[in-house]
């Protein structure tokens, strides 16, 4: 697959900082949201499903938990200890499970707000040190913030799109984050996740070709994927393709 219309953009109208680039990010995402919340009727919202199989209020809760996460840890700057991580997908499922839409909801906005708030508050020179927080690993604020914020709930939005039947829409979210991380960070390490994701969501649904070229220019800008790709279940239909295994060949 050509590559170029879903990652060409204006670099004119990249955010300045990271700080104005994450805010940026946090909009669109509370925008994807919205969007999609605006499809699900009075049963859809009421709807609670299983540990298996989530209903629409169990993928906001699960976002709001993992975005309100990040958004403590922001807030634990300066602190001698981060908060604690959230549990299993199943723990907190069965935590929330009685919750009403509206409180879901209610919290998956909070979330965002409380992020946009901290990420306010806190330098530049914080949000991108990558070795300023030894509990990050490595990671500096931004690498964490784009995860927990954006490349995380997009994979729900698209399972979620999918779900109500309408598979343009997923694939539009998931070609979107692309081209978002590209207008905002660059074709970095963040921009590598976002374009592995498309291949996984090409090979989950049988577009060999397409997901090898994603799979394919996510590993040239991130090698750090590569042991994961080869293990990841995602691309499992590719492993005996030719043209997959040659990716590998020629690192």
């Amino acid at each position: 697959m050509d590559t170029t219309n879903t990652t060409d953009t204006n670099a004119s109208s990249a955010p300045q900082t990271k700080q104005a680039a994450l805010l940026t990010l946090i909009d669109r995402t509370r925008e994807l949201e919205q969007t999609l919340a605006d499809f699900f009727d009075a049963n859809a919202r009421a709807a609670t499903g299983t540990v298996e199989v989530w209903a629409p209020k169990d993928h906001f809760v699960h976002i709001a938990v993992w975005q309100a996460y990040q958004a403590r840890r922001l807030e634990a700057i300066g602190a001698d200890t981060p908060p604690a991580q959230p549990g299993s997908n199943d723990e907190v499922f069965l935590e929330h499970r009685a919750e009403p839409w509206d409180t879901a909801w209610a919290n998956a906005m909070r979330a965002l707000d409380d992020n946009a708030a901290a990420i306010a508050r806190t330098s530049e020179d914080d949000l991108t040190h990558p070795d300023r927080f030894p509990w990050l690993n490595g990671r500096s604020f931004v690498s964490t913030a784009i995860s927990n914020v954006y490349l995380h709930p997009i994979e729900h939005l698209v399972q979620m799109h999918e779900e109500r039947g309408d598979d343009a829409a997923a694939e539009q979210v998931q070609l979107e984050s692309v081209a978002t991380m590209n207008r905002l960070f660059g074709k970095g390490e963040e921009y590598a996740n976002a374009v592995y994701n498309l291949g996984c969501f090409y090979a989950k649904r049988g577009r060999s070709a397409d997901a090898i070229a994603q799979v394919g220019e996510a590993l040239a800008v991130n090698p750090k994927l590569t042991a994961w790709s080869k293990e990841d279940g995602d691309l499992d239909s590719l492993r005996d393709l030719p043209e997959f295994q040659a990716l590998y060949a020629a690192q």
